[in-house]
């Protein structure tokens, strides 16, 4: 009888647990703002102009690294509340999300959300959000932001003429990105 009581506390403890987390915001933007604050004093005070861009280029990945991990947090935490069998969760952690590296709508957010909302769940979730323009939005600042991305993490500074956005832009970046994520996860957790 205690064994059962015990389970069943168990049980409900897990469940309000459940609940609670999903109430925790699925993306979090204290840490990748100071972060990139920290970035932007340092490209301010740079003793040189190899400095400054070192610092530009960081803060261009940074952001890049925590868009990536916003959109897992936010498939991790729609599906935790979602799905109640732990060899589903365990799937879409290892499966879905666990092979998944990047952060373009198309090529890799959209990806992990059909396979979790499905194609025709995600075309509805998709509609709604463009009734506000949120994807056409999201998908043209992540592109550029790819594209710059990707000429920083695959040149070094010896005889490159190209140009990074400051710190402040890519901050600027970062808010409009996090208010379009905020408005996805809004309506994902209205699903």
């Amino acid at each position: 009888m205690l064994i059962k009581y015990f389970f069943y506390i168990l049980g409900i403890y897990q469940s309000y647990l459940s609940q609670c987390f999903f109430k925790i915001q699925m993306i979090s933007k204290f840490y990748i703002e100071q972060t990139l604050k920290e970035l932007d004093k340092l490209y301010n005070s740079a003793p040189s102009q190899k400095k400054a861009i070192y610092y530009s280029k960081l803060s261009l990945l940074e952001l890049c690294g925590w868009i990536e991990q916003s959109m897992d947090n936010i498939i991790l935490y729609y599906a935790n509340h979602k799905l109640k069998d732990q060899s589903n969760k365990k799937y879409l952690s290892k499966q879905i999300i666990g092979k998944i590296y990047g952060f373009t709508y198309d090529d890799h957010f959209r990806k992990m959300l059909i396979q979790t909302l499905g194609i025709i769940s995600l075309e509805k979730f998709e509609i709604k959000l463009e009734r506000r323009s949120v994807i056409t939005q999201i998908k043209s600042i992540l592109t550029n932001l790819k594209t710059k991305r990707d000429a920083a993490a695959h040149t070094h500074l010896k005889n490159v003429t190209i140009s990074y956005d400051a710190p402040s832009i890519t901050f600027n970046n970062f808010a409009l990105i996090y208010a379009l994520l905020k408005e996805i996860e809004a309506e994902l957790k209205k699903q």
